[in-house]
């Protein structure tokens, strides 16, 4: 009875243990979008992402000395917002696809500039653009730097702002892909500007 008793148990012991082994970890979700490191901290490496009415595709990677701080847990489009931020916070930023719709203001000056040649006034009373090309090219279009300058009315300090990226053109939509930079206390190098860029979208 006694032996009985104890094959018994060792079989339910061993069918409890492979219902344990064969359950899935609810905890971790699937992220198509991101790819975590594996060192278990969470630290999102890679980011897939599309701009554009034609959906083209873009992979970002995280740079040396800088990390991502999403605002959405799977980003996959040029309109989620993903910010990025030096490790010694001397700039921070956001990776965007930023659409110019022709006679119609949009959020961010240097678009409206970029393609217009002008900004709203009635928002700056003061706005200074200008536009390096970096020598390099991202698929074919040419990557350019745009440093700009501004002051929106009734503030009391200007600012100072840059873009990287390039420009694209979409069957029904135009507009810029890159990393908009704002630097913490001090102005960024065209050299510095051009790292960023390249290994976000070019490594």
């Amino acid at each position: 009875m006694k032996k009985l008793l104890a094959l018994l148990l060792a079989v339910i012991m061993v069918f409890s243990l492979a219902a344990c082994g064969g359950e899935k970890n609810t905890d971790v979700k699937d992220n198509p979008a991101t790819d975590t490191a594996e060192s278990g901290e969470g630290i999102v490496e890679k980011i897939n992402m599309v701009y554009g009415d034609d959906a083209v595709k873009v992979t970002l990677t995280k740079p040396e000395g800088a990390s991502f701080t999403l605002g959405s847990d799977t980003p996959d489009d040029a309109g989620d917002l993903v910010g990025i931020c030096a490790d010694d916070y001397s700039w921070d930023g956001e990776i965007m696809g930023y659409k110019y719709y022709e006679g119609i203001g949009s959020n961010v000056p240097f678009v409206d500039y970029y393609f217009a040649g002008e900004v709203n006034s009635e928002k700056y009373e003061e706005y200074e653009e200008e536009v390096t090309d970096l020598g390099i090219a991202y698929d074919g279009k040419a990557v350019m730097a745009i440093r700009y300058t501004y002051k929106e009315v009734d503030a009391e300090e200007g600012c100072l702002e840059y873009f990287v990226g390039f420009e694209y053109a979409g069957a029904a939509d135009s507009g810029l892909m890159g990393v908009k930079i704002i630097p913490s206390d001090t102005e960024l190098s065209e050299d510095t500007l051009k790292t960023i860029f390249t290994e976000l979208f070019m490594k």
